[in-house]
């Protein structure tokens, strides 16, 4: 019998990745919602009726957990930015640290206790807010959770660097006061879009993208932010974007005030690294959390002065350019040119001489390759690595790889099929909290040979 639309008594059995209440029906069959906490009682909606599975929206808490406290931010539960501002960050460790271990369940190996972050509010050095129309004007936020076509006013919000906050005041400010509304993405009309907000937060500079639909009106229509803003900002931009599409795309790019890029400075292996960061360029979210991670990653790379080291899906060079020092050759591959680009600066701006980047799609790139490397580092999208680059990984000799992910779903799916092959061995698993109070967790990964499959082959053909 379908339950849909029928509110029902449920109690959570635990948090799994990413981030949501698996709860058990009467019937047996499983129910996910959000903002549970495990051995929670509680009255849910049923709004999706699967063979396998049902979703519900949770309307009550009949019996909270005694490790339950109380959110921080007054849009918790509303804004999707955050899971766990309802329990402690030591609590959040410990569930993070519970569902990585089930994900990651088909390997022996012990996982290391998880690495919290160093910073556990105003860590993100990168947010993009929405402009919509509210009560007759036009205002700045997030999306709901689940919801694109409704907002969450800002401030508050914890997690973002603290300067976005006061340019969120400024800019919402203005555009109150100019009279101009938000645009609408069903209409095809109104002004403003997004801004996007991104800080070096150990370098101190910050820049600002303005990203409004296209309109007749020239940069004057802007002049009193650029005033406003240029006191403290380094890098102000204006972006428009005619798409219907809500995601921030570029019809038209113009810097109003300052330098093209912002500058951050990472420390690895004790040495300091800069690294250019233009509007739309990858860097990872929280800077602090960054340097934790990449030597995390230099450490299970053992590199040395003799290694050629393949750094897949590169970005703008950040992990390779770290690496560069200690190993005797870098080749970076990235299949966004203007990551690349940047990537090519950011080695010019540490002086360093040992490193290339090719523009490719990885999988390709791997396909034609006459290079032999020591050392293989992925940091794939969230959707994983590829069949063609799992292949390679495979038949690449390389006496050591190390996969970062940011989604242990697609990495476990990935680590079983290397292991299932038997040419590589899981050597050790190590988990880094970048994203406090998310559901998010960093996992890095060394792999090397199967040296017992090696010994075998060798005795097979002596």
């Amino acid at each position: 019998m379908s339950l849909k639309n029928q509110i029902i008594n449920v109690v959570c059995e635990k948090i799994v990745f990413p981030g949501r209440s698996l709860c058990r029906c009467e019937d047996g069959l499983v129910l996910f919602t959000d903002w549970l906490l495990p051995k929670e009682t509680a009255e849910v909606l049923v709004v999706r009726d699967k063979k396998t599975y049902r979703d519900g929206i949770l309307k009550s808490i009949v019996l909270e957990s005694k490790d339950r406290i109380n959110p921080r931010c007054s849009s918790f539960g509303i804004c999707g930015g955050c899971y766990f501002q309802n329990l402690s960050y030591e609590n959040q460790l410990i569930l993070k640290q519970e569902y990585l271990k089930e994900l990651l369940s088909f390997t022996d190996l012990n996982i290391s206790t998880i690495i919290p972050s160093p910073l556990q509010w105003y860590y993100r050095n990168k947010m993009e807010f929405s402009f919509f129309n509210s009560r007759g004007t036009v205002d700045l936020g997030l999306h709901e959770k689940g919801n694109f076509n409704k907002y969450v006013p800002v401030p508050p919000c914890y997690i973002c660097d603290k300067d976005f906050i006061k340019v969120v005041d400024i800019v919402k400010h203005f555009a109150k006061e100019s009279k101009l509304f938000a645009y609408d993405n069903k209409k095809h009309e109104g002004f403003f879009r997004h801004v996007v907000l991104r800080k070096a937060q150990n370098n101190n500079q910050l820049l600002v993208n303005i990203v409004t639909n296209e309109s007749t009106m020239g940069q004057d229509v802007l002049r009193p932010i650029v005033n406003e803003l240029s006191v403290f900002v380094d890098s102000l931009y204006w972006t428009i974007n005619s798409r219907r599409s809500d995601a921030v795309v570029v019809n038209k790019l113009i810097l109003l005030h300052g330098k093209p890029c912002i500058r951050e400075k990472l420390n690895v292996g004790s040495k300091d690294f800069y690294f250019n960061i233009s509007p739309f360029s990858f860097f990872q979210t929280s800077s602090k959390g960054t340097e934790i991670l990449y030597n995390q990653v230099l450490k299970l790379l053992k590199p040395s002065k003799h290694d050629t080291l393949l750094d897949l899906y590169c970005g703008t060079g950040t992990i390779g350019l770290s690496v560069a020092c200690s190993v005797k050759e870098v080749v970076g591959v990235d299949i966004i040119p203007e990551a690349i680009a940047i990537a090519k600066e950011n080695l010019i701006l540490n002086n360093i001489n040992n490193a290339q980047f090719f523009v490719a799609s990885c999988q390709d790139w791997v396909d034609t390759t006459e290079y032999n490397f020591d050392l293989v580092v992925v940091d794939p999208p969230r959707a994983g690595l590829t069949e063609k680059v799992i292949n390679f990984l495979l038949f690449s000799k390389a006496k050591r790889i190390v996969y970062v992910s940011c989604n242990p779903s697609t990495l476990g799916r990935d680590l079983q099929i290397i292991i299932e092959s038997g040419k590589y061995n899981l050597t050790e698993i190590v988990l880094v909290d970048v994203f406090a109070h998310t559901s998010h967790v960093e996992v890095v990964v060394a792999l090397e040979p199967d040296l017992t499959a090696l010994t075998k082959k060798r005795k097979k053909h002596s």
